[in-house]
């Protein structure tokens, strides 16, 4: 919930309050509470209708709101004030009062709505303070979440990092001791833990956490775990599991779920407290009434009294109006008589427990019965039982009280039906197919049987969607789930996954049986249209199929093959069917990333690709001393898409060295032309140490361009370095041998030891930005990168800082010795042209 708890001044100035509530009493109240306050400035309406036309006409300090209004609901009618499209402030202060509510829910719909207080209508006196105190004070916005990932593979943490960046405030741990002291530190609202870490494990730091603090969202990741190692660490304690490879839609969806666990568990302890509580209220009502009332006609509860061998002897009036039959016509009669035919073997074991508590003095168990009343309706029935004395035959009889619970029966039975069937289709949903397809994953590996999974999904159905509207979409999806549930095998299961995906789990099958099956969907989609706006809208489908034939254990596996097999045909050119093989490489991210290579490659070819040059400053020479480069690509309407968004995409696919190549030839080129350039820094992929062609390129462009070695750096990360140290050598010294100096970029952002300084012959150490960005803030930081500096300058290495921001930073980095700095504060980076026609802050 949004609130602020900022000091107020009291003021003489008039408050305009407007006041949506629909409830005569509610309206008077609130009225009458402001009024007594002197809060006199009033506009009441019972509508949210009548509520948008005073927001457009007139200057509302503070609206109070009820849930629940003729025509729109509180909570949307604040979503449209803070969506900001009206004409009133979109920041306004807004009170919901309700009358009944589960305290976190309306907490979390509130934060989520953007709803400063909640009032519960019984707690109307601080009203006027709230108003008050809303009216005088500034809207904050409720914080991000913190996320810690504890993650060694530093392209798994930079996807979580983008992915959930918006989300969440992101702290990052690469080792297994760092991450846990991470956490203790800092208590992050949210940990995602990778399960194989250096020095610690990420089972070992999920024991901890749970013993220090059992109530902490822990996210396991990792790629290789069984059944039974996930099954242990959920009971560990980890409220999730994601696979890796996962997907930026999954890893949202797991955190998201993760962070409002919380919630979510508060939330049922608070419903769990109040059915407590009318339990215990009802269950003291009842005891009163039948102590007291237990044989009164007005009773709306049947109440009835049955001999030992369960024959009615007493009906009030309740019966009748509950089963249609006479008093009269059933006394005498065995209770049995109106026990529905399916439940009468049930009733026969409920009365020998009935019987053996009475034998051992024990009370008597609650029982559900099916009744069937006199138009053979069933009705569902519960029976509290206990024992009644009956002085004049000198025998215990039975007093039963009966209440309908029929509606309750239905509404769990509609409850289940829902928890495993897609709303839209009436197909099964998500949840069932997961738990059935590992109830066949484990059949196929325990009994040698198999089955076979049919993922598919219809191609260019968002075409549907975004030309005639989701409400034909949602049609087509209904007609083509009726026609698919009518080829599907009796044992089979069709299910929606979502959106226009669908799965089929068949049983018993062999591959060409599940081909031929799937040829049949696909045929049957084929052949399906509609008639939209005066013309034939024809479907196509691709299908992706893979056996479940005991090769794993593990459900998700199966589940992920098929995807796999799925997108493969979709890559492929879609509406195919493929099967999954071990050697399929496709997938979502790989072909976005052979896109974004493509795009690349088209963008080279074009001459699109283009250098930036920020300037890296001496400051004991007070003057610049060479210039880094920085790629960028030009898009064809004249953008400039910055290395992030396409670097990633190359890393991805492999492609890097293509990159590599060409920002080498192109630096060098730059080099020839514009001798004012005097020296740079070029950077390298981590890939590009991989390629046994780096050297001879690097050699085949200086030859031809006639450019001095010394004029060029070349520059790689510290974990790229890092990586096989050995590779990294043996380059820089062939590098060292044509005559270029080389630097280490981001020190201190990776596995940081000042013990692999001496073994890596670099010229240059640049210190990672975080470390400098809030030097001037910071003393840590202050000790940390003084500490560095010396060390690398001990070492016979120059010491740079980049993120040099501003004034303070540059001095503070002054009394440090640093040797070079680099940043805006020094200089922006510049296409060539720019570069010498500004003068950069020095």
């Amino acid at each position: 919930m949004l609130t602020d708890n900022t000091n107020f001044n009291q003021s003489n100035s008039p408050i305009n309050l407007l006041i949506v509530n629909n409830d005569p009493s509610a309206l008077a109240a609130i009225n009458a509470c402001l009024n007594a306050a002197n809060l006199n400035n009033l506009l009441s309406v019972d509508s949210a209708q009548k509520a948008l036309r005073i927001l457009r006409q007139q200057t509302i300090d503070v609206m109070i709101v009820d849930v629940d209004t003729a025509d729109l609901d509180g909570w949307r009618l604040s979503r449209l004030v803070r969506s900001g499209i009206l004409h009133c402030r979109a920041d306004m202060p807004i009170i919901i009062i309700a009358s009944t509510w589960c305290e976190r829910i309306a907490e979390v719909t509130a934060r989520e709505y953007g709803i400063n207080q909640l009032l519960p209508l019984e707690h109307l006196e601080q009203l006027p303070h709230l108003v008050r105190r809303l009216a005088h004070s500034q809207h904050t916005s409720a914080p991000k979440p913190r996320l810690l990932v504890v993650e060694d593979e530093p392209d798994t943490a930079d996807l979580i990092k983008r992915v959930l960046a918006a989300s969440f405030e992101i702290d990052i741990a690469s080792e297994g001791d760092e991450g846990l002291r991470a956490w203790i530190d800092g208590r992050h609202d949210l940990v995602l833990l990778d399960v194989m870490l250096p020095k610690l494990s990420g089972r070992d730091i999920l024991i901890e956490i749970q013993s220090i603090d059992s109530n902490q969202p822990v996210v396991i990741m990792t790629a290789h775990t069984t059944i039974d190692q996930a099954e242990e660490l959920m009971l560990l304690g980890a409220v999730d599991f994601l696979p890796k490879p996962f997907r930026a839609e999954q890893l949202r969806k797991v955190c998201d779920i993760a962070i409002h666990r919380d919630d979510f568990l508060v939330s049922n302890a608070q419903f769990a407290a109040q059915v407590r509580n009318l339990q215990e209220r009802e269950q003291a009502y009842r005891l009163l009434y039948e102590n007291h009332h237990q044989l009164l006609d007005d009773l709306q509860s049947v109440v009835m009294e049955l001999d030992a061998d369960f024959t009615i002897c007493y009906l009030n009036r309740a019966w009748e109006t509950m089963m249609g039959f006479t008093i009269d016509e059933c006394l005498g009669k065995p209770l049995e008589r109106f026990i529905a035919p399916e439940d009468v073997a049930q009733f026969s074991l409920f009365k020998n427990k009935i019987r053996a508590a009475l034998r051992q003095h024990k009370p008597c168990p609650e029982i559900e019965l099916c009744l069937s009343n006199n138009r053979h309706q069933k009705l569902w029935a519960q029976l509290k039982i206990s024992r009644s004395s009956n002085a004049r035959q000198q025998q215990s009889n039975l007093t039963v009280c009966l209440d309908n619970i029929t509606e309750r029966r239905e509404s769990q039975e509609q409850l289940k039906y829902l928890a495993m069937h897609d709303s839209l289709t009436g197909l099964y949903n998500r949840h069932f197919f997961e738990t059935t397809l590992a109830q066949l994953t484990a059949d196929s590996v325990r009994n040698n049987r198999r089955h076979a999974l049919v993922y598919l999904d219809l191609d260019h159905f968002k075409v549907i969607n975004d030309t005639f509207g989701h409400q034909k979409g949602d049609e087509v999806l209904r007609e083509m789930s009726h026609l698919l549930s009518k080829r599907i095998r009796g044992a089979d299961i069709l299910c929606r996954l979502g959106g226009d995906e669908f799965a089929i789990l068949l049983r018993d099958i062999q591959a060409s049986e599940a081909h031929e099956f799937a040829r049949s969907i696909q045929q049957i989609i084929g052949e399906f249209s509609f008639q939209m706006h005066e013309q034939r809208v024809n479907l196509g489908s691709s299908i992706g199929l893979t056996l479940i034939d005991g090769s794993t254990n593990n459900a998700e596996e199966h589940l992920m093959r098929a995807d796999i097999a799925l997108y493969v045909a979709k890559g492929r050119g879609r509406n195919l069917i493929h099967q999954y093989d071990p050697l399929d490489s496709e997938s979502d991210e790989l072909r976005h990333s052979i896109n974004m290579s493509q795009k690349v490659r088209k963008a080279i070819a074009d001459d699109r690709m283009t250098l930036y040059f920020q300037p890296i400053f001496d400051v004991k020479n007070n003057k610049v001393s060479y210039y880094e480069a920085l790629v960028r690509l030009i898009e064809t309407d004249g953008r400039i898409i910055g290395p992030n968004n396409f670097i990633p995409a190359l890393e991805a696919a492999g492609e890097m060295h293509l990159l590599d190549r060409w920002i080498i030839k192109l630096a060098i080129s730059q080099l020839k032309e514009h001798p004012e350039l005097i020296h740079i820094a070029i950077n390298l992929s981590a890939q590009a140490f991989k390629d046994d062609n780096l050297v001879p390129i690097i050699l085949e462009n200086l030859k031809e361009s006639g450019v001095n070695p010394k004029r060029i750096t070349f520059e790689l990360t510290e974990s790229a370095s890092l990586f096989n140290l050995q590779i990294t050598q043996r380059v820089i010294a062939e590098l060292h041998k044509l005559g270029c100096s080389f630097s280490v970029d981001d020190f201190g952002s990776g596995f940081s030891s000042f013990a692999y300084l001496k073994d890596l012959p670099a010229d240059y150490i640049k210190l990672d930005g975080s470390f400098i960005q809030n030097l001037h803030r910071d003393k840590i930081d202050q000790t940390l990168v003084k500490s560095m500096i010396q060390v690398i300058q001990a070492l016979g290495k120059k010491a740079v800082a980049e993120y040099v921001e501003n004034e303070a930073i540059l001095e503070i980095l002054k009394t440090m010795g640093i040797d070079l700095v680099q940043g805006y504060h020094i200089g922006h980076p510049l296409p060539i042209e720019e570069l010498f026609s500004r003068q950069a802050v020095g």
